[in-house]
């Protein structure tokens, strides 16, 4: 009788232990997608799926107009820079399954007055500013950090200014979704969010990657922008 109560248990210890590992299992959609992080990290994989799905987030909800993928960034960096980017309206489960693996990763982060951002000592960050294409750009990043005056206004108005690093550099892209999209997803939970897919999104990678249109078209108005969102 003993035997067959601890064989019992042993096997519901078994499962249990089988299905907290399958909720904790996350579903890559962007494995095959070509690195965007291309040093030797440990959690490279789950970087670089998190940097694709932040932009397949950014390109489904705010590329109303189908413009592309730079009109999405160059909504993001608005919203970010006046402070009416509620990751919540924008964010897929899937990012928010990503979210909270990654926020698990203690080395990638630091708090400052209570607010998370990425760690810029970390090995992300060593990384991210190392391998920047554009060699004016890395030395804008250096110089910022070295005086630790690496905050939105400084950093992203550059990027608004020449966009195009936010198309063709990985590394630019991979900053954009650790320091400003990330951090504030990871404290969300599912009844949270709000983002409904459009039609278009049906093939992610592909939305993602396709080729995007390099014209710049005009820049949406804030007062839009604050309307469109319902934001306070």
């Amino acid at each position: 009788m003993k035997t067959l109560l601890l064989k019992s248990t042993l096997i519901l210890f078994t499962l249990s232990l089988l299905t907290c590992q399958n909720e904790g299992r996350i579903t890559y959609k962007y494995a095959e997608q070509p690195d965007l992080i291309t040093c030797d990290l440990k959690n490279a994989d789950l970087y670089n799926e998190a940097v694709y799905s932040f932009e397949n987030d950014i390109l489904t909800q705010l590329d109303e107009s189908n413009q592309g993928l730079l009109q999405a960034y160059k909504k993001f960096i608005l919203l970010t820079l006046y402070g009416h980017l509620k990751v919540e309206d924008i964010a897929s489960e899937h990012s928010l399954k990503l979210a909270k693996q990654l926020k698990k990763d203690k080395q990638l982060w630091m708090e400052t007055a209570g607010a998370r951002s990425l760690n810029h000592e970390g090995l992300l960050m060593d990384c991210i500013t190392n391998t920047v294409k554009d060699k004016d750009l890395q030395t804008t990043f250096n110089a910022l950090l070295s005086t630790n005056s690496l905050n939105p206004k400084t950093i992203l108005t550059p990027l608004r200014n020449n966009p195009i690093h936010l198309l063709t550099d990985g590394s630019v892209k991979s900053f954009m979704a650790f320091e400003y999209y990330y951090p504030a997803l990871m404290d969300i939970e599912a009844y949270q969010l709000t983002a409904k897919d459009k039609p278009s999104a049906d093939n992610a990678s592909d939305n993602v990657n396709k080729k995007p249109a390099l014209e710049l078209k005009q820049e949406p108005k804030l007062k839009d922008i604050h309307e469109g969102h319902n934001h306070d």
